[in-house]
């Protein structure tokens, strides 16, 4: 298996146990073994501490960013300058969805890197084109 980008459902499904994707979201995750596949960006990770600080608390958001930040698995990419154009410029052009600018920067990542999957279970990620990775667990969007 390649590269994965990696959207905040996906992670905050892990982190919630209550989440009704939990399972299906730890079992995917248990099961990556490849150093630096996991690609999540400055957007996905400060979207990510914010809802889990808010839902869960500041222990739980701490305890997660400290987990992604020490993980082999994970790739942190923090855009530059080009790649914050890309996403305002996919952004633009994509108006009439329902897509997060966030959304928009997995996007422009997953151009830049030739990358078509995703560890999601938002679907807006199967209108930008992109697979989920997901499904090779049994899951589905959703």
């Amino acid at each position: 298996m390649g590269k994965i980008i990696v959207d905040t459902s996906g992670l905050y499904a892990v982190a919630d146990r209550r989440d009704p994707h939990h399972a299906k979201a730890a079992r995917f995750l248990r099961a990556q073994s490849e150093p630096g596949s996991l690609l999540i960006s400055n957007h996905v990770f400060d979207e990510l501490m914010t809802l889990i600080k808010r839902r869960l608390g500041a222990p739980a958001a701490l305890q997660m960013g400290m987990r992604l930040r020490n993980s082999r698995l994970v790739e942190m990419v923090v855009f530059t300058q080009a790649e914050e154009m890309a996403t305002w410029r996919i952004f633009q052009k994509y108006h009439d969805k329902d897509w997060s600018y966030t959304d928009c920067a997995c996007l422009a990542l997953a151009q830049q890197r030739d990358v078509w999957e995703a560890f999601t279970f938002d679907h807006h990620f199967q209108q930008m084109g992109l697979v989920n990775a997901v499904n090779a667990f049994g899951s589905s969007w959703g």
